[in-house]
């Protein structure tokens, strides 16, 4: 098993569900990509509809996507995670029977190596993926709507496992990142609140904190480090239009601020150099971006797509300065856009829905 270096931004819907994990477990879209940056190059992974797992890349500067099955129809069961290491892709990805699956592939291999994390009946929808120093770690919503961490020593298949908090305290899918020396997770809490979850790097004690209480989150989180505070962004209590909250490392007071498209998916976030880029689809269909340069609290929407009644919820990744999104149309098939200049997109055909 090889580390993880880079994690894809990833977020999904708070859709309630039956399942063995609890009544109030969170289902996912079939729709969802993943997106990173591996060896340069743009890379996308995708459940299909049967079950399936694909996996997409190109070349940087070019619009030829390739793409090649990780693992065959049956085998996934929820949207993949994706991230990368120096010399390889890693993705996990919810299998058969509630288990928790994971995949690696060197850059520019051919074949998909497979290891099970954790047996049937252990996980619930998409976990999150990324690298911590010389170990890779996952966090995913538990049985019970429990939230568990599972991490595993780079050259190892041996995945150990920690209870991050126990029955009825997660009801979505988490999002994790690494901060310094330590680990940092957010989920959809009990009565619809915004919980936040840290522990420092070789310690299995876990901090809780709540975001926002009850009542202000109606979709899963998502969750990155900016110049040295934690942002995490969610559906507000209304489910139309996301609250972005702040807080500097090493506090726990945590500053809301309302965006202003009208959003109804599970955001995605990423930073660039001075401030933050944050997507999902608008209430009209479009994909859009809220941007806001760190400090200032004015956040700027800009059309992605077109009101297309975009079907997924998009996620979306930093290219050599560039910004980089992946979602599904309403017309099933699999877009990418690249900015080119401020507020300028580029779209892309990745595949079409008879491969999906």
């Amino acid at each position: 098993m090889l580390a993880v270096a880079g994690a894809a931004a990833m977020a999904i819907t708070a859709v309630a569900a039956l399942a063995p994990g609890g009544p109030a477990a969170r289902a996912a879209s079939i729709s969802r990509p993943a997106i990173t940056v591996a060896d340069g190059n743009s890379v996308i992974a995708m459940q299909t509809s049967g079950n399936g797992l694909r996996f997409y890349w190109n070349e940087h500067g070019t619009n030829t996507w390739h793409g090649e099955q990780v693992a065959a129809n049956g085998t996934t069961f929820s949207a993949p995670s994706i991230a990368q290491d120096g010399n390889s892709v890693v993705i996990a990805a919810q299998g058969a029977n509630n288990s928790l699956d994971f995949y690696w592939q060197p850059n520019g291999g051919s074949g998909w190596n497979m290891e099970t994390v954790a047996v049937g009946l252990t996980t619930y929808f998409v976990p999150s993926i990324m690298q911590d120093g010389t170990s890779v770690i996952i966090a995913v919503e538990g049985p019970g709507n429990s939230l568990d961490f599972y991490w595993a020593v780079n050259g190892t298949s041996t995945w150990h496992q920690e209870t991050v908090a126990g029955r009825g305290t997660t009801f979505s899918v988490p999002s994790m990142t690494v901060n310094g020396n330590s680990v940092n997770i957010a989920a959809d809490g009990p009565g619809n609140s915004l919980d936040f979850y840290w522990a420092v790097n070789g310690s299995s004690t876990w901090h809780p904190e709540v975001v926002a209480g009850a009542g202000t989150t109606t979709s899963a989180p998502a969750i990155t480090v900016n110049d040295g505070s934690v942002n995490v962004v969610a559906l507000n209590g209304n489910g139309l239009g996301t609250e972005f909250y702040w807080a500097l490392n090493g506090t726990t007071t945590w500053h809301p601020e309302a965006l202003p498209g009208f959003d109804v998916s599970a955001p995605a976030i990423t930073t660039y150099p001075g401030g933050v880029h944050v997507v999902a689809t608008t209430l009209f269909g479009a994909v859009g971006d809220e941007t806001a340069a760190n400090g200032t609290g004015t956040w700027q929407w800009t059309a992605v797509s077109g009101n297309e009644a975009a079907a997924s919820f998009p996620a979306v990744t930093m290219n050599d300065g560039i910004e980089n999104i992946a979602d599904v149309g309403s017309d099933g098939n699999l877009y990418f856009y690249w900015e080119y200049s401020a507020g300028q997109y580029v779209q892309e055909l990745v595949d079409t829905s008879a491969n999906l």
